[in-house]
């Protein structure tokens, strides 16, 4: 019984510590504070530590970062060759393919 107590104890805790990081962190989710509060072992003063790095590192990165993505120009759609150019270039491979020696001898 008294193991049952402790767990109760041991989950009233982390309840309480995942409501606090969540309110302190309130722009992340739930289930990034819980899994970095359970990679931490359960500790909360380390977990706050690992969220703050990872807050500073965010905003330090988000400063060397442009506004937009410039991939240049992009086709938005891509079309496939028509199936009388595919077979066209087949019969050209195997046309060039059997054009070559075959059962040519090996020097040694």
């Amino acid at each position: 019984m008294v193991y049952n107590h402790q767990m109760k104890d041991e989950d009233l805790e982390m309840d309480m510590d995942i409501e606090f990081l969540l309110v302190t962190f309130s722009d992340l989710s739930h289930e990034s504070i819980n899994d970095v509060y359970l990679a931490n072992n359960c500790d909360l003063d380390a977990t706050i530590e690992m969220l703050n790095q990872l807050e500073i590192y965010s905003t330090e990165a988000q400063e060397y970062l442009s506004d937009t993505l410039d991939i240049g120009d992009v086709p938005e759609t891509i079309t496939e060759p028509s199936t009388s150019t595919v077979s066209k270039q087949k019969n050209e491979a195997s046309s060039s393919s059997s054009s070559g020696i075959r059962n040519a001898p090996v020097s040694s």
